[in-house]
């Protein structure tokens, strides 16, 4: 997901419950609920006592502090159903003892057992739920009947029937608020669980798209050259040939071998970065010093197809760049731009400052780029096509281009309006 600026409250919230990459979601809510008690059982207990329950006020102290140590052993030690079980078994033995020290069941503690049911249920797995259900209506109709059998077991009684009312009604402020922010956090941290899973199956999608791509790749653009080398030779061996006919039969050979070999290096490069994550070395590199040697190489290419290549790079421009990278990223953008160039046409490299970066960017008359191709220039989703003269793309340069690009902490973009042509634009910090 991506990175945001927490507020205190957040950062609080994550240190209290927990992260979602670190607990279930029955973890989290177990964590919320607890924090929930931490505030409401110290309210309570000041509460009874305000009333004159002495005992009540101090069995949501002890339940407190026993609480606090099942949180501990779930959000630190990592064991959430032992915590569960204790949780649910603690607080309904305390739950029923607290019943014959308020009032029976003229008191709230009936209600309390309902919402710890409700919490026991929501942290804990579905095969326990009927033992929970169970135990919980078990307790109840036992402390119940021995009430109404021998009303002499219930060893407090309200001192008004002003407290009675006071009593009942701050208990049932005190669950449905416990029921609302519990309700609330199991919302949030279900949507928030949601939301991962529905992250996990795009890249699921997207890594599966990835792979069809490559085995397209390799199955396909990888096995025509080699196909038509082994023809080119069996060609030699079974039939007579003029010169015209051989040369342009070694023509065609060397433009695929010339796409193999360029499709051969993206996927090297590719397969790396995502196999090793590759790491830029960043170091001060003079552009105009990187690519004198190489556009010599472009310019021939650029030649045999009738095309001008021009090169305006300020020779003082120092950049911020991982050399090898750097390389690849022009090297494709280049060939992409004589790919689909057609004869007479022209390119232009140019690399200018603005303010702390350096864009570089190249220009073509080419054939464009279709509107609806895009939004998808960048991925794996896009189509491999052929140049003018037939040349055959890999489908790899760009993505290479982009990956290769963020890694150096710079941007790409393009602009582009079919047969006109198309710019693209890589921007990188200066030295």
């Amino acid at each position: 997901m991506p990175n945001r600026k927490q507020s205190p409250y957040q950062k609080l919230q994550l240190l209290v419950i927990g992260s979602i990459d670190e607990f279930s979601l029955e973890s989290r809510i177990f964590h919320s609920f607890s924090a929930i008690a931490f505030v409401v059982l110290p309210i309570q207990a000041i509460f009874n006592l305000a009333i004159n329950l002495p005992i009540p006020a101090l069995t949501s102290l002890v339940v407190c502090f026993i609480q606090f140590g099942l949180y501990y052993l779930s959000r630190f030690k990592n064991k959430l159903n032992i915590a569960v079980i204790l949780s649910s078994i603690e607080i309904n033995i305390l739950t029923a003892f607290n019943y014959f020290f308020n009032s029976g069941i003229t008191g709230g503690t009936l209600l309390l057992f309902a919402i710890s049911l409700f919490m026991a249920i929501s942290v804990s797995q579905k095969k326990h739920w009927f033992i929970w259900f169970g135990l919980n209506l078990g307790t109840v109709i036992t402390i119940t009947c021995m009430e109404y059998y021998d009303p002499a077991v219930i060893k407090i009684q309200y001192a008004t029937r002003q407290d009675l009312f006071i009593d009942n009604v701050g208990t049932y402020i005190f669950i449905i608020f416990i029921l609302y922010v519990g309700t609330s956090s199991i919302r949030k941290n279900y949507n928030a669980q949601k939301q991962l899973a529905d992250e996990k199956t795009l890249t699921l999608e997207s890594l599966n798209a990835e792979k069809d791509k490559l085995f397209s790749i390799i199955s396909h653009d990888l096995r025509s050259p080699l196909a038509l080398t082994q023809q080119y030779f069996s060609a030699l061996k079974e039939v007579e040939m003029d010169n015209e006919e051989r040369l342009e039969l070694e023509k065609e050979l060397v433009n695929n071998l010339t796409n193999a070999e360029d499709l051969l290096s993206n996927l090297l490069n590719w397969a790396k970065n995502q196999m090793q994550n590759a790491t830029p070395k960043i170091k001060k590199i003079n552009l105009n010093q990187l690519l004198e040697k190489k556009m010599e190489v472009f310019q021939n290419i650029a030649l045999k197809k009738d095309i001008q290549l021009i090169t305006n790079i300020n020779e003082n421009i120092n950049i911020k760049a991982d050399m090898d990278m750097l390389r690849l990223i022009i090297r494709n953008l280049l060939n992409n731009a004589i790919k689909f160039t057609p004869a007479g046409g022209k390119i232009v490299l140019t690399a200018i400052k603005q303010d702390a970066d350096c864009i570089i960017s190249v220009k073509d008359t080419g054939i464009g780029i279709p509107t609806d191709k895009h939004g998808d220039i960048f991925s794996l989703k896009a189509n491999s096509t052929y140049g003018t003269e037939n040349e055959k793309g890999t489908g790899l340069g760009l993505v290479l281009c982009k990956d290769y690009t963020l890694l150096q902490k710079g941007k790409i973009w393009f602009t582009s309006t079919e047969g006109v042509g198309t710019t693209f634009f890589v921007s990188l910090p200066c030295a």
